[in-house]
């Protein structure tokens, strides 16, 4: 991909027609990118291709109604169609003082990885993993490994004049996998991570090397008897799923807009365990991925969601702060980094009495009060301080404020996945059942 591709003429034309089609206030955003991508499929190396992808949104407002469209072209007939097209809905929407764009800034150049995927490492790292994993792993089948190189640009211009360009280089690897003993098999799992280079072979990637091994103990994984109240031991994998939905029920733009968040009024104030502190560090050195500017057109900060139980920053985006007359969160509420303790993550283990190694879970949408229900997948049963068997189709269930009021312990091992670094996190109880 040409570095020197001129990505800002065309956001600014886009906003210029924009202005010109009647728009009181504009923006644009266009990214375009490229991938180099490796699979196995069936344990076997299968495909290489190369793709581009080029994508322009165009936003516009009048008289406070907004209008977007979208197009995967950017000739100038094209963006004058689409511009229109968007005043055309702002016009026939409903008018709402919440629409906004950001204020302006000069333009911010950012450039953040290689330029450049190595083909030929690419190949011998996934060779190394397959050999790797037949070696270690005999009866894990990998159902599907990508390893890809993604170069893309994206740039970003609004009618205050705040403007941004970005470039970025990485390399992202997932691994989907089961294992087969005779006729018994495991859940299938899956992981990935993403670097800024190939120096690491596959396996020590995030936590997937755990995770295969982890796979070739569950073949002989069965329900627990009953039910009973038992704390979790969440797994970084998992831990993500969870940050995820504490921040859709809680802090994200639907539940306090809706005033729905039972933490509404709680900015400045302790919601969970001071055990728990969370951070958003989109400029930070420590991950792969870097997310400089948000995608309503602000220059991100690094900071505190929780600090040692307080909320200090919801999540919210312009139009979400706008809406509910709270502020918004200078770092766009991504890259989440969180705090680890002082004993190790197996030594957790020797604290619970009765409960789940929980590796995966499956379920649906929390609640709006944040009681949540779900399948324990890939997870393990701990009685009496030890981990005494794999379990599968196991049901737990709870709330996620309460869950994480009960935080009894944090890891001081964490995993870097390149957009996250998570450690394991003792809590509950929960409600755990059997069939």
């Amino acid at each position: 991909m040409n570095d020197q591709f001129d990505g800002m003429t065309i956001v600014r034309k886009a906003v210029e027609a924009l202005r010109a089609a009647g728009a009181d206030k504009a923006q644009a955003g266009f990214s375009r990118g490229s991938q180099n991508e490796m699979n196995i499929d069936a344990g076997k190396l299968s495909l290489y291709r190369s793709t581009v992808n080029v994508s322009l949104s165009l936003k516009a407002l009048v008289d406070g109604r907004k209008g977007v469209s979208s197009l995967n072209k950017y000739d100038d007939d094209s963006i004058r169609q689409a511009a229109a097209e968007a005043v055309d809905m702002a016009r026939s929407s409903e008018p709402d003082p919440a629409n906004d764009i950001s204020p302006g800034r000069p333009l911010e150049c950012f450039d953040n990885g290689i330029t450049k995927a190595d083909s030929d490492t690419m190949y011998t790292r996934l060779q190394d993993f397959l050999a790797y994993s037949k070696e270690q792993y005999p009866i894990t089948q990998l159902e599907q490994c990508i390893l890809d190189f993604g170069r893309g640009e994206s740039f970003f211009a609004n009618s205050n004049g705040a403007e941004f360009e970005d470039r970025g280089g990485l390399y992202n690897f997932s691994a989907m996998f089961t294992s087969k003993d005779g006729g018994n098999a495991s859940s299938f799992n899956y992981s990935g991570a993403v670097q800024k280079n190939l120096d690491k072979a596959l396996q020590d990637w995030g936590s997937i090397d755990l995770l295969m091994s982890q796979s070739a103990e569950q073949t002989l994984a069965s329900s627990i008897d009953g039910s009973f109240e038992g704390d979790l031991l969440i797994a970084p994998d998992c831990l993500g799923d969870f940050v995820g939905m504490l921040d859709g029920v809680y802090t994200s733009d639907y539940p306090l807009i809706t005033g729905t968040s039972p933490w509404v009024d709680a900015l400045g104030k302790p919601v969970v365990s001071p055990l728990l502190t969370i951070r958003s560090q989109p400029n930070s050195d420590q991950l792969a991925v870097q997310q400089p500017y948000t995608g309503d057109g602000f220059r991100t900060e690094d900071c505190l969601l929780i600090e040692q139980g307080i909320l200090r920053n919801f999540t919210l985006g312009l139009y979400g702060a706008n809406k509910s007359g709270k502020p918004r969160c200078p770092s766009g509420g991504g890259n989440i980094v969180i705090d680890g303790g002082s004993s190790g993550w197996q030594d957790l283990v020797s604290d619970v009495k009765r409960g789940l190694l929980l590796v995966r879970f499956s379920g649906g949408r929390p609640s709006d009060n944040g009681d949540f229900s779900g399948v324990a997948k890939n997870s393990y049963l701990i009685e009496n301080g030890k981990i005494v068997r794999p379990v599968g189709e196991t049901m737990i269930a709870g709330n996620l404020a309460q869950l994480f009021s009960n935080i009894k312990a944090v890891s001081k091992e964490r995993i870097n996945y390149g957009s996250a670094i998570l450690p394991w996190l003792l809590a509950g109880p929960v409600d755990i059942s059997g069939k």
